[in-house]
C-alpha cells in the first residue's frame, strides 16, 4: 500500500514513520499544503492509495493573531486535499480535535454531538472538517485530544522543562480531558486504514482517545509523581478564568470513542499507561 504523508515533521506525522507497517510505502515531501499546485503535483506523481493529512496550524493562542494562515492550513488545504482524493479515488486520513466543541457540560462528546467552536483554531478545524465530509471522497477523520509525544511542543515536555528548572508551576485545574499518545494514534491509524480499506462502510468521523479523565493541574502533578527528577517544585491549581489565555479553551475536552471500539475493536489504553511509558522512553522514569 502507497500512503502519502503530509505534515510528516509533527508530532503525528514523526509517530506515523515510526510505526509505518513494512508492507506499506511512506512517502512524504516536504511541501506546502496550502498550494494547490504542488498538491496536484504530488498527488498525481505519487498515485498513492491513501493520503493522511497531519499537518495542522496547531497554535492556538497564535492563530487569533494568525487568522488568514490559520484557516489556509486548517480549512482551505483539507478542501483541496479532500477534492484530490476524490479525483483520484484515494483515502483521506485526516486529523480533528476536540476544539471543535464549546466544552460545555460533563459528558464526553460524541461524534454525533454539534460543534461550537470558541477560538480561530478550533473553528478553523472545523471548517476543515466540513469541507472533507462535504467532498464525496471516502475518508476517516480522526479526532482526537491533549496529544503528547517525545518530538515537538507538547504539555508534558513543558512541565519537565519546569521541574528541571525548580520553575514555580501554575496549572489550570477545570478543563477535563485524555491525553493522548501519538504513538496509540499512529499505530491505530494504520488499523484503521486496514480495515476501512476492505470494508467501506466503517469509513467517517471517529473520536480517538485514551482511555480516563484527569485535569490539566492533576496530569501535571503525575507527571512529577512518576518521574525521576527531583524537584521541590508546588504544583498550584487556577481556574482558566484566571489564567491569562489569548484564546477560550473547552473546559469539557472528554471524547466518547465507543465508535472506534466497536467498529474497529481498538480499545484505548489508560491514559496513564501511556504517559508512564512515554516518560520511560524520555529518560526520567
Amino acid at each position: 500500500m502507497k500512503i502519502l504523508l503530509l505534515g510528516a515533521h509533527g508530532q503525528v506525522g514523526k509517530a506515523l514513520q515510526s510505526f509505518c507497517p513494512p508492507t506499506h510505502h511512506l512517502i512524504y515531501p516536504d511541501i506546502d499544503i496550502t498550494d494547490r499546485n504542488i498538491l496536484e503535483e504530488a498527488v498525481y506523481s505519487i498515485r498513492p492509495d491513501v493520503i493522511i493529512n497531519a499537518a495542522a496550524y496547531t497554535k492556538v493562542d497564535d492563530a487569533e493573531r494568525n487568522k488568514d494562515r490559520a484557516f489556509a492550513v486548517n480549512a482551505v488545504a483539507p478542501m483541496i486535499i479532500a477534492d484530490l482524493a476524490l479525483k483520484t479515488n484515494t483515502l483521506l486520513v485526516h486529523y480533528s480535535t476536540d476544539y471543535v466543541f464549546d466544552g460545555e457540560g460533563y459528558a464526553p462528546w460524541t461524534e454525533t454531538d454539534k460543534p461550537s467552536p470558541l477560538n480561530t483554531y478550533g473553528s478553523t478545524k472545523w471548517e476543515g472538517d466540513k469541507n472533507i465530509m462535504g467532498s464525496s471522497c471516502d475518508y476517516l477523520i480522526l479526532r482526537t485530544s491533549w496529544i503528547y509525544s517525545l518530538n515537538g511542543h507538547n504539555f508534558m515536555k513543558s512541565i519537565l522543562e519546569y521541574l528541571k528548572r525548580n520553575s514555580p508551576l501554575t496549572v489550570i485545574s477545570d478543563q477535563i480531558g485524555a491525553p493522548t499518545s501519538v504513538d496509540f494514534i499512529a499505530v491505530s491509524t494504520y488499523q484503521m486504514i486496514e480495515k476501512a480499506i476492505k470494508n467501506r462502510h466503517l469509513l467517517g468521523l471517529y473520536h480517538i482517545a485514551a482511555a480516563g479523565e484527569v485535569s490539566w493541574v492533576d496530569y501535571a502533578r503525575f507527571i512529577k509523581e512518576n518521574c525521576t527528577l527531583s524537584s521541590s517544585v508546588t504544583i498550584n491549581p487556577v481556574l482558566s478564568k484566571d489564567y491569562p489565555q489569548k484564546a477560550r479553551r473547552p473546559l469539557n475536552s472528554r471524547l466518547d470513542v465507543s465508535k472506534l471500539k466497536k467498529n474497529f475493536a481498538i480499545l484505548p489504553p489508560p491514559w496513564q499507561q501511556d504517559v508512564s511509558a512515554t516518560l520511560k522512553m524520555i529518560g526520567v522514569d
